[in-house]
């Protein structure tokens, strides 16, 4: 991570290898510790349909990670393209924002635990998936949206040099293939956690696999919740 780091503070023209470096900068972060919450959410998108047949189920797992997954690398590409047309200005109007992003956030995670862990049941066409793939698609993309503003620590060191890139561009259009490409890699882990989730659930004995599996997510999406109430906290000035 210490040599991408290094090779990301001189990303300059828009090039092949300066996508590529881009986009290998998202797909490190899309399989760190930190973007697990995402990889829940995937995960539990893909694994909601285990009563249909497996081809069907896999593909519906995939084109609903997928959904989810370019929600995400839409809102990069968009912001993309803001740092390059406005520049550091618009990090000051996303950080006036942050507070209730992040708290859209803690609520979006803690009802998709509550919903693992059956407590509440909500019908929606993202978690309840109908014949009609191209709604559930967009009810995954949609889902997205909000996650593709969401940022962590440890995501900073690889993040803040392709921002400053788009920033310094001056040019709408590098800045959002830079910051898409970063956000499609980051999706990858995010499409193969939906389809892995959606062939699980038909594995001989799965079933009480897939409920201590969603038992344990539903846990860890209620402590991302936590984080990013303090995060809502810290943007909000109630906390230092």
């Amino acid at each position: 991570m210490i040599n991408v780091e290094s090779l990301l503070q001189n990303v300059g023209d828009l090039t092949p290898a300066s996508v590529a470096l881009v986009a290998l900068a998202g797909l490190i972060i899309g399989v760190a510790p930190s973007s697990f919450p995402l990889l829940a959410v995937a995960g539990g998108l893909g694994a909601r349909d285990g009563t249909a047949a497996t081809g069907v189920s896999r593909l519906r797992g995939f084109c609903l990670a997928a959904g989810f997954g370019l929600g995400i690398a839409t809102v990069d590409a968009v912001l993309g393209a803001l740092f390059g047309y406005a520049g550091f200005a618009v990090l000051r109007v996303l950080n006036s924002a942050m507070a209730w992003v992040y708290g859209l956030l803690t609520v979006i995670l803690v009802l998709t635990a509550l919903m693992l862990w059956r407590v509440i049941h909500l019908k929606l066409p993202v978690l309840r998936p109908s014949a009609r793939t191209a709604q559930s698609f967009g009810g995954a993309f949609a889902l997205g949206l909000p996650f593709g503003l969401s940022t962590c620590p440890a995501c900073t060191p690889l993040l803040l040099p392709v921002v400053v890139a788009a920033t310094s561009s001056a040019d709408p259009i590098k800045g959002a293939v830079l910051m898409g490409s970063f956000g499609l890699a980051r999706s990858i882990p995010l499409v193969a956690a939906g389809v892995a989730a959606s062939s699980l659930a038909h594995w001989p004995g799965a079933g009480p696999v897939m409920r201590w599996t969603e038992r344990i997510g539903g846990g860890l999406l209620l402590a991302a919740a936590a984080w990013f109430a303090w995060q809502t906290a810290i943007y909000a000035g109630w906390a230092g």
